[in-house]
């Protein structure tokens, strides 16, 4: 059974006097400490019990549960929910505790995770933020790389015809190829590189010709590096620079889910037995944790399955 720590939650504010402003709250949640708080006040969760409480977890599953819920929902619920489970734990009977089983590290735990969620919401925030004006800058860069090639690629191919005439046309064709994307217009460069060495080598007086017009090995070499810098700039506008990314934030999601499905389960258990017995607070997360009737086989999942029921009836309060 669980056991908690001998600190009393804040006492109740004082009624509020005509004209005296209301106060703020740290979390959004009224009567409840932020995460901050409530990680101060249950201490470091136990390691051993962290990885026992995940070990049957599949990642898959916890993914797809993080679909379910904008993770912003669920930082607003968690101090709410850990909050009002201490709350009520408080006030039990020490028969009604008998009722109510669940390891005293669980809640912890549940906070440890939200705060490591929080975490990695904001990296990916930001990220996403930078990430938009980054984009920005290497979609302009990867522009004017196309321009410069395909200008720098119609020059070469017009003085390749002034140097050798119209009879090598059809082979200078079938190399250029198109500038539909970056890869496209480097290997028509390249190809146009190799052209060059090809002709250059196979007849010395059409190597004369192509220095004649600037179309000579020298301009093979400053091909290659302009189909490299269009390959570079194409693969860095394909190319996320997120660290934290979306699957991630829907695992840690799903990770917290899983640790409130375990205490809903044991508050739920209790009630069951003692009908005086509430439930911790949800807000933005219960239709998550609705009930739903036991299958054949008289055990429901490790988490609730994420569903659309009708709107829940108003617990006691």
């Amino acid at each position: 059974m669980p056991t908690v720590s001998k600190t009393k939650m804040k006492p109740k504010p004082k009624k509020k006097q005509a004209g005296e402003p209301a106060p703020e709250p740290s979390n959004g949640t009224a009567g409840f400490l932020d995460l901050g708080g409530l990680a101060k006040k249950l201490g470091a969760p136990d390691v051993s019990f962290a990885t026992r409480a995940f070990r049957r977890a599949r990642e898959a599953e916890l993914v797809q549960a993080g679909t379910e819920v904008d993770s912003a929902n669920v930082l607003e619920d968690v101090p709410r929910f850990v909050g009002s489970a201490l709350s009520i734990w408080d006030a039990l009977s020490p028969a009604q505790r008998q009722l109510v089983r669940f390891p005293s590290a669980l809640l912890p735990l549940i906070v440890q995770e939200a705060i490591r969620l929080r975490d990695l919401k904001t990296k990916h925030d930001a990220q996403k933020v930078g990430d938009a004006a980054g984009r920005a800058e290497r979609e302009t860069k990867a522009r004017q790389a196309m321009r410069d090639g395909i200008a720098e690629r119609d020059m070469v191919y017009d003085s390749l015809r002034n140097a050798l005439s119209d009879d090598r046309l059809d082979e200078l064709d079938s190399v250029v190829g198109t500038a539909d994307t970056h890869e496209k217009l480097a290997r028509g460069l390249e190809a146009l590189a190799d052209f060059i060495d090809r002709v250059a080598k196979a007849d010395p007086e059409d190597a004369l010709a192509l220095d004649d017009y600037g179309a000579g090995p020298g301009r093979a070499h400053a091909l290659r590096e302009r189909a490299n810098v269009v390959r570079e700039h194409g693969q860095a506008t394909a190319t996320s620079t997120r660290r934290v990314t979306q699957r991630a934030l829907d695992l840690q999601d799903g990770r917290v889910l899983l640790l409130i499905g375990k205490i809903v389960r044991a508050f739920r258990a209790g009630r069951r037995a003692d009908a005086t017995i509430l439930l911790p607070e949800l807000n933005r997360l219960t239709r998550l944790f609705e009930t739903r009737p036991r299958g054949k086989g008289g055990a429901k999942s490790e988490m609730e399955t994420p569903a659309e029921p009708p709107a829940p009836a108003a617990e006691p309060q």
